[in-house]
């Protein structure tokens, strides 16, 4: 015998209790960030690229930075232009609050951050662009994906238009 028969590990209770509590702890230690999905304006058919994209709302949800020691990246590079700044960073958020906060407002992608949003974190007046979304960490936690974790880089500006009614974004 490998397991114990008499505990089951996916029981719904058990993976609310989890869930619940995933969220009290990004609660706890996270930070209040908002989301700003990317809008797409005009699409180029032949790269399938968005060249001009804009950003017309944002929504306040927590999230915790799973960096501990600041940002990561390359950090500041001197080069013949100035200073180039390539700092990342981790964002975990509950999928529960994310549908609760975010996901039901959003007509697109009701399910999951997208790739090339962006995360203004006000406690460093940062904007931060999605590059990676990790739908299944941790691995099937109880039969259950409590969270996403997003990586993201430091956003550089290039004529987005920026219209969310919030003064200091």
């Amino acid at each position: 015998m490998a397991t114990n028969k008499y505990f089951n590990y996916g029981d719904r209770n058990q993976q609310n209790l989890y869930e619940s509590l995933v969220i009290e702890s990004i609660q706890m230690y996270g930070q209040d960030v908002y989301y700003l999905p990317r809008e797409i304006v005009n699409k180029d058919a032949i790269l399938l690229d968005d060249v001009p994209s804009r950003f017309g709302s944002a929504y306040k949800v927590e999230m915790y930075i799973e960096n501990t020691e600041g940002f990561e990246g390359e950090g500041d590079l001197f080069t013949k232009f100035g200073i180039e700044l390539r700092d990342q960073a981790t964002f975990v958020v509950s999928r529960r609050r994310w549908v609760q906060l975010v996901g039901k407002r959003l007509e697109v992608a009701n399910f999951r951050p997208r790739e090339g949003d962006l995360i203004y974190l006000p406690m460093s007046e940062s904007m931060f662009e999605i590059r990676r979304v990790e739908t299944e960490t941790p691995f099937y936690q109880l039969k259950d994906l409590p969270t996403f974790r997003l990586q993201c880089e430091l956003f550089e500006y290039s004529g987005e238009d920026f219209d969310t009614g919030i003064d200091t974004i």
